[in-house]
């Protein structure tokens, strides 16, 4: 098993109320993701989010992941699942299975992050690669 290891910057983040009954709130987020470090990649995302009080929310979406890890060029597929509870984000990842593609196929792993507004944020991610 790899570790790789960098930043990440949450860019263009449009979130949107699909659902709003108080005290809860639902949303759909969709973010550019920029990836530094060990891993160069973009990745486009979708999100669902649910509040249920204004100072929690629980989420999970999918990132899908171009760029070069390792020297290796190719894509592949996180599920990101998370809280985020007194300003912070905590974010948890699983790679899909089969998802990788070029010479990222075969990828597989988990990773996290934490992330705080307004700080740089980042990550981990263990992985494997036939």
């Amino acid at each position: 098993m790899k570790t790789a290891k960098g930043t990440i910057l949450h860019n263009n983040w449009d979130e949107k109320p699909y659902h709003e009954s108080a005290p809860q709130k639902s949303t759909k987020a969709n973010i550019e993701v920029v990836f530094d470090g060990d891993l160069k990649a973009k990745a486009r995302t979708d999100f669902l989010m649910q509040y249920p009080d204004d100072t929690h929310c629980h989420y999970a979406g999918y990132l899908l992941v171009e760029g070069e890890l390792a020297g290796r060029k190719g894509s592949f597929i996180i599920f990101e699942t998370g809280t985020w509870e007194n300003g912070v984000a905590s974010s948890r990842w699983e790679i899909v299975k089969a998802s990788g593609t070029g010479e990222l196929a075969g990828i597989s792993g988990s990773g996290s992050y934490q992330a705080e507004h307004d700080k740089t944020v980042h990550y981990q991610i263990d992985y494997t690669l036939p």
